[in-house]
Parts: structure tokens; C-alpha cells; sequence
């Protein structure tokens, strides 16, 4: 099992989006995919069809429910442990302890975790577990200065790899000097993913834009970024 964290403490980047594309992406190249949502908003709960869920990842994490009991089969064929808003109070002293979390997971090929924007334990939590860091951003500044100090965040975790930047959201070539300064504290992924309508308009179906615009170009560019998070995990 390999456990990767999207991550980026500004907003707006498309965290959310990613996570779903690239499950999706990961679940088209045969890999056994969960999705797990972090985040209190349940931004990614509500963007795969799923409102105020029975049982959330809270209660899989304080050890209440089985994974199995936890999880929801989406019809886009990955698995998602979702969450709810009464995810703000989980109480950390009651979290299943790192190594035991992880043997949970290990029926999963791969493990995507949709963070929240502002730095909380749970995203503390699953920073220090993972196998790589992906921290999307647009070329704006409050955005990469979100992405330094998400880098910074997760060494302070306990993360020791070098976080992987995507440039998202492109609407023309990222700018070169952007990208150079960039390299410094990132390795950067390509492509970009280009900007395109159709991804917000996916939000409403329930799905991602992988099945509703298959043959998009940001769904091409999902699909070559998802492969290279597979190549550096070693799923492929």
C-alpha cells in the first residue's frame, strides 16, 4: 500500500478535484484505490453523491467501525471512506495509532487523502504517514507561498520526501521564472493541468470529470500526472 497526501494550506487550488481525478485515474490503471477525505467540509464526500454519511472516517479512525464498515463503493469503481462536518471533533488522543492505521489500509494499492486548507492534526496525521506529498497550485503567489509553508508543515510531521508541485488551473504555459524559483523547494510534475469549464460543471453529476469529459484535455492531463505519482510510489 501506498499512502499519498494532497496537501496545500492556501485554497481555491483544486485539492478537491485532484484527489477524486486522480482516484479515478489510479482505479483506470487497474490499481485498488481508496479515497479517504480529511477534510470537515466533505468537499470530496459531497463531489462522489454522498451526503451526511452513516458512518465517516471519524468513527473508522477512533476505532469504532471496521474499514470495511467505513468505506462507500462509488460507482466510478474506487473505494471512498468519507467524511461529515462532526470530523472537526475528533478528539486526536483517540486516533488508532500510526502503524496500526496502516495496516488497516494495506488492502489498498493506493491511498489518496483530500486534506483541508488550514493545518489541523488530521492533516498532521497523515502527512507523517505518507509516502508522497502532492501539493497542487495555481502561478499565483498566495498560492506557492501556501504551498512553502505546506512543505514546511509537513517536515515539521515528519515527512522527510521532496513534495511533488502540480501547477493547476492553466490557462496558458506556467511562466518560467515561476518555475525556476519554484524548483528550489519542489520537484515539479508535468504537465500542468490546463484550465478547463467542464471540471466545476462535473461537480453537480456526482462524478469526476474523468467520466463525464472523458476525452478532455485536463482529463488527459490527469492521466499522465496520476501515472508519474504512480512511477515515483513504485505502482508501476
Amino acid at each position: 500500500m501506498k499512502l499519498v497526501v494532497i496537501a496545500n494550506a492556501a485554497g481555491g487550488v483544486g485539492k478537491t478535484s485532484i484527489a477524486l481525478a486522480c482516484s479515478v485515474a489510479a482505479t483506470e490503471y487497474g490499481k485498488k484505490t481508496l479515497l479517504i477525505d480529511a477534510d470537515p467540509k466533505a468537499g470530496v464526500t459531497f463531489s462522489c453523491g454522498v451526503e451526511n454519511p452513516r458512518v465517516t472516517i471519524k468513527e473508522f479512525l477512533s476505532d469504532e467501525f471496521s474499514l470495511d464498515a467505513s468505506i462507500v463503493k462509488t460507482s466510478e469503481r474506487f473505494s471512498l471512506l468519507p467524511a461529515s462536518s462532526r470530523l472537526a471533533n475528533l478528539e486526536f488522543e483517540k486516533l488508532l495509532a500510526s502503524g496500526k492505521a496502516k495496516d488497516k489500509l494495506q488492502d489498498f494499492d493506493l491511498v489518496v487523502v483530500d486534506t483541508q486548507s488550514a493545518f489541523s492534526g488530521l492533516t498532521n496525521y497523515f502527512t507523517a504517514l505518507a509516502d508522497l506529498l502532492l501539493i497542487p497550485s495555481t502561478s499565483d503567489i498566495l498560492s506557492i507561498r501556501g504551498a512553502v509553508h505546506t512543505k514546511e508543515f509537513a517536515a515539521q510531521s515528519g515527512y522527510e520526501g521532496i513534495p511533488l508541485l502540480i501547477f493547476n488551473k492553466s490557462s496558458a504555459e506556467v511562466d518560467v521564472e515561476i518555475k525556476h524559483q519554484s524548483q528550489g523547494d519542489f520537484e515539479i510534475l508535468e504537465p500542468a493541468i490546463r484550465f478547463d469549464a467542464l471540471v466545476p460543471q462535473s461537480q453537480i453529476t456526482g462524478k469526476s470529470f474523468l467520466t463525464t469529459a472523458n476525452q478532455s484535455e485536463v482529463a488527459a492531463d490527469i492521466r499522465d500526472i496520476t501515472y508519474s505519482v504512480l512511477e515515483k510510489v513504485g505502482l508501476i
